[in-house]
């Protein structure tokens, strides 16, 4: 917890800057947006890959003069799934997340963007035995990152390509728990609408 306090604090030092030379000719109100995301999540998971499973992300931000801001989401990584002779086992992914993003427009109208931050995950595993199917919650901290690259189309709308990472954790870590460490990569096409 105290790694999460110091990442989020270090975050903030370094957004200041931009905050504090904010151009006050510049409605500030404007620079709200809101996200969204659909694509396909890649598990690496041990020797588990699943590839075939849909991704889903909104976010809620906002941007100083339009470059580096904060942002609040909500994501569905899908649901890796693993079957055996005699058994299946499955878990399925969705996480709270709050972070820092950017954005930066490079040429014209196209930009690269970036983002990153805390997340809490809740995923929820599930062992199927024949007709015997027992499942378990669990709630852990773990971090997301990502960037892309995109078009604005009109000065409110744009539309990106993106890679995400969301790295999750399952299970308790207690000393007789173990605990399942795991990546999600994503590839997603956005919508992002400014206000």
């Amino acid at each position: 917890m105290n790694k999460t306090l110091l990442a989020a604090a270090l975050a903030v030092v370094a957004i200041a800057p931009f905050a504090a030379k904010a151009d006050e000719n510049t409605n500030q109100l404007d620079n709200f947006f809101v996200a969204g995301n659909l694509g396909q999540s890649n598990y690496r998971l041990g020797g588990v890959s699943d590839k075939t499973d849909v991704f889903q992300n909104v976010r809620f931000g906002w941007r100083w003069n339009n470059i580096v801001g904060a942002e609040i989401g909500y994501a569905y990584l899908g649901k890796v799934k693993n079957d055996f002779n005699f058994a299946s086992v499955s878990a399925k992914p969705r996480v709270a997340q709050i972070g820092v993003n950017a954005k930066y427009n490079f040429y014209n109208n196209w930009f690269v963007t970036g983002h990153g931050g805390y997340l809490r995950s809740r995923t929820t595993g599930g062992v199927t035995v024949g007709d015997t199917t027992a499942s378990e919650r669990s709630w852990n901290n773990g971090w997301y990152a990502g960037a892309g690259v995109g078009y604005d189309i009109t000065k409110n709308v744009a539309l990106g390509v993106n890679y995400d990472n969301y790295h999750i954790k399952y299970g308790r870590g207690g000393s007789n728990q173990p605990q399942t460490n795991a990546n999600v990569a994503t590839y997603s096409a956005s919508v992002e609408v400014r206000f």
